[in-house]
């Protein structure tokens, strides 16, 4: 059977395969999961997932990533193409998979942000601040108090990123 939606919460329940179309051309066609946690380009991880991926600008050299004085390996990630000459590049990260420290460095990766919208939502509470001069969402537990003006360490683990050419956007 095939359904037509525009609701991805609806499709991604559904769903056996996900067709995700722009302008009459599939982009991706793939089981739900699959779709989720490996986009094949920036425009699919952006349309899946509320709220949807976080993106900070940087520059990739073969093993590691650096943007805003932060350099780190990339172990873990599993690169679709072979990627030998430094080039710009766009870092994914679901807000799922950005956690506070408790402690410095719990996560591979890992700054300091200030807390500027904090919206609870129940079991989870959503933050918004800013990283490299780009908004950052991330979530928190519900019952953690987290107040606007907060500077807090967040970190995630290289392995649950996507990582997409700068120019052509498709996945790396």
């Amino acid at each position: 059977m095939i359904y037509v939606t525009h609701d991805q919460i609806e499709a991604m329940t559904l769903a056996n395969r996900i067709a995700i179309m722009r302008e009459g051309l599939i982009l991706q066609l793939d089981d739900p999961k699959t779709i989720y946690n490996f986009p094949v380009n920036k425009y699919v991880a952006e349309f899946i997932g509320s709220p949807s991926m976080n993106f900070i600008k940087g520059s990739l050299n073969q093993s590691s990533f650096e943007f805003d004085k932060t350099t780190f390996k990339l172990d873990g990630y599993s690169f679709e193409s072979e990627t030998k000459n430094k080039k710009t590049a766009w870092l994914g990260v679901r807000p799922e998979n950005i956690f506070i420290n408790e402690g410095k460095g719990a996560m591979p990766v890992n700054c300091d942000v200030v807390v500027e919208v904090v919206e609870p939502m129940g079991a989870d509470t959503l933050v918004w601040s800013t990283i490299n001069g780009r908004e950052l969402r991330f979530t928190v537990d519900g019952n953690k108090t987290i107040n606007i003006g907060d500077k807090v360490n967040v970190g995630f683990d290289p392995a649950h990123i996507s990582l997409f050419d700068f120019d052509t956007e498709n996945r790396l």
